[in-house]
């Protein structure tokens, strides 16, 4: 019923409409009908007039150009008159415009023959009688023209005012048939809709109040009965979905507090890692005096052979301590990353070097498998360090669950354009309903509190920075393998480590003496430097501590400084400033020496150019830097390492 009203309303609305719009083209078209006539007949009714003047200009005057005007007149009125009768179609206007043209035709006629006759004689008045009554008839018909326009008006406006009337009539019955559909429909509403709204509110207050154990009578209208159906359809699916968020808000809160110890494990260690170099950068001080030592001591012709074993175990041992530390200060400071071109084998040694003792401890053997030649590779050798040592630990953890040891294999390999690791164990296994999401953060099938879940993922997208891919394989119970796949690099024009060939130097030969500047907190490191350089024909200036920089450099000229990066006072940066703003040339002869990489790759922009010498450094190796430094590499190399 309702839908019948309101369509029996919107097509009363549209008859009503519709015909207002027929009605309004109707009265625009008339109207401009109209508009147009009045505004022909005004100009027909002036080209006349003008026309007659003209006539009698030239027919006194005999004037040949007014003459011209005059019949441009002429054509112009029956070109007017003929507009005229396009536009009308009233039987009564097509008569009256028959008549006009019929007297313009006798009005030219009658003015050519005038024209044409001889000079008008005074008082001869025939002709001009004749003319005068033809020009008023046509001003006669001009005006019963005008006075048929203003009949037609007045029908218009008969129009309108019938169609106003009928517009007001079916709008006062509409309003009415309005007026009695809202009372009928309020009635309707208070006996079918109203109380079950009151229902659907009762039930939203009992919801918004945390109950969703509402229930109601479904109506059957067609309206009401599908929403309220709905509203207890969807506080079922709430009773559902508030026992999943509780059960997932037990779940994540579990995974929060598992990564906050995550968060905290990290910070502790970060703090470790600022240790760790700190006491790199202690032991690396005394450690590069005991390498020196050992070695200028070694290289003397006149050592007892009683010492040179000792001394040689002394060195060894050295040597190991200096590859120990060094592995460990750059697994633990957090440096830039860049991606080298470097041999992939050397982080399987450092891996070896970090966790070889520990996984010995623990009765698992590492067995190592690499090819001959080297495996170029362009990458950031912490990061793939960092994941490999992930995928240790996580076999020795498997390994461990085991019992009774076990080993681990370390393979890498190159197959063309492809460069491999992989780390194999014989611990526990994966099991097959993770071994789809082993790499997901989060993820971990470790008992709570051993693991975090992001060692895995956190490898996997440090090797998909690297353009290589990252799989699992394992058996439950048997064996897991990781292999991991980048892309391999042509190896480089001169590969690092190769020496060039005694007898020859690099930019030209080293000056017969050099006198060098070397600076450092520490007396043991700077005596060692001297007898390094001295069979070198190094004359050497040694300062203990920065202090008196400014003074040496004014008074000495050198060609060398070699220069500790972390001292009190002003550090080797500083150092370095001081000599660009003083001996600008000698800026380009200078080599800085540090016990911690990390406090260099804090001015890594300022310190891009100046070459680094990492402590603890063998002879042959600071021999080398300062060859480097001066240009005369070869020249000036001896001794062994």
């Amino acid at each position: 019923m309702q839908s019948g009203t309101i369509a029996l309303a919107l097509l009363l609305v549209s008859g009503v409409l519709y015909g207002n719009y027929t009605f309004r083209n109707h009265l625009a078209t008339s109207l401009r009908q109209l508009n147009s006539a009045l505004a022909l007949n005004r100009q027909i009714h002036s080209n006349q007039e003008n026309t007659v003047q003209m006539f009698w200009n030239v027919y006194d005057l005999r004037d040949s150009a007014p003459s011209l005007e005059f019949e441009q007149g002429e054509r112009e009125g029956i070109e007017l008159v003929n507009r005229y009768a396009s536009i009308s179609s009233a039987r009564d206007e097509a008569d009256e415009i028959s008549r006009l043209r019929a007297l313009q035709t006798k009005f030219m006629a009658q003015s050519g023959a005038m024209l044409a006759g001889p000079h008008p004689r005074i008082g001869d008045t025939r002709e001009r009688v004749e003319a005068g009554r033809l020009n008023d008839e046509i001003e006669e018909v001009l005006g019963r023209l005008e006075d048929l326009q203003v009949q037609r008006l007045d029908a218009l406006n008969a129009q309108v005012d019938r169609s106003s009337n009928w517009l007001t009539l079916l709008l006062l019955m509409f309003a009415g048939f309005e007026l009695l559909a809202t009372i009928w429909f309020r009635r309707a509403h208070q006996n079918h809709l109203w109380g079950h709204l009151e229902g659907l509110r009762q039930m939203v207050g009992e919801v918004r109040g945390g109950n969703l154990e509402v229930s109601c009578e479904i109506p059957q209208s067609v309206e009401l009965g599908p929403l309220m159906g709905a509203f207890v359809e969807m506080a079922a699916e709430l009773r559902e979905m508030r026992g999943s968020l509780e059960r997932k808000v037990v779940e994540r809160t579990a995974k929060l507090e598992l990564a906050q110890k995550e968060l905290l494990q990290s910070a502790k260690l970060a703090s470790l890692g600022q240790l760790v170099a700190g006491v790199a950068h202690e032991i690396n001080n005394p450690l590069t005096a005991i390498l020196g030592f050992s070695e200028i001591t070694l290289s003397r012709p006149d050592l007892d052979s009683f010492f040179r074993g000792p001394l040689n175990t002394i060195r060894e041992e050295a040597l190991r301590l200096r590859n120990l530390v060094a592995n460990l200060n750059s697994f633990s400071r957090r440096a830039p990353h860049r991606k080298n071109i470097f041999d992939l084998r050397t982080v399987v040694t450092r891996l070896v070097d970090l966790r070889g003792y520990q996984l010995s401890a623990d009765k698992i053997t590492i067995h190592v498998e690499q090819p001959q030649s080297p495996i170029w590779v362009t990458a950031d050798a912490d990061q793939l360090l960092q994941v490999l040592v992930n995928l240790a630990m996580n076999a020795e953890q498997a390994i461990k669950e085991r019992g009774d040891g076990g080993d681990i294999w370390l393979i890498s390999a190159v197959d063309g354009g492809s460069a491999s690791v992989e780390v194999r164990d014989n611990g526990v296994g994966i099991p097959a309903e993770a071994h789809a999401h082993i790499f997901e953060p989060f993820f971990t099938t470790k008992p709570a509190g051993s693991g975090s879940g992001l060692g895995l993922s956190i490898s996997h997208g440090i090797i998909q920075q690297h353009g290589g891919t990252i799989s699992a394989e394992s058996s439950p119970g048997a064996w897991t393998k990781i292999r991991i796949e980048l892309p391999a690099t042509p190896a480089p024009a001169a590969e690092p480590g190769v020496e060039p060939a005694k007898g020859k130097s690099a930019k030209g030969r080293a000056p017969a003496t050099v006198h060098a500047l070397v600076i450092d907190d520490e007396e043991d490191i700077l005596e060692m430097i001297r007898y390094a350089l001295k069979p070198l024909n190094c004359h050497t200036t040694l300062l203990h501590g920065s202090a008196g920089v400014r003074a040496a450099l004014e008074q000495g000229d050198f060609d060398l400084v070699i220069c500790d990066l972390k001292m009190p006072g002003l550090n080797g940066l500083e150092v370095l400033r001081l000599i660009r703003g003083m001996r600008r040339h000698l800026a380009s002869h200078f080599l800085l020496m540090t016990g911690n990489l990390g406090d260099a790759d804090d001015h890594a922009a300022e310190l891009e150019d100046v070459p680094i010498l990492p402590k603890p450094f063998t002879l042959t190796r600071l021999r080398e830097a300062v060859g480097e430094v001066l240009g005369a590499k070869a020249a000036i190399r001896g001794g062994g390492d």
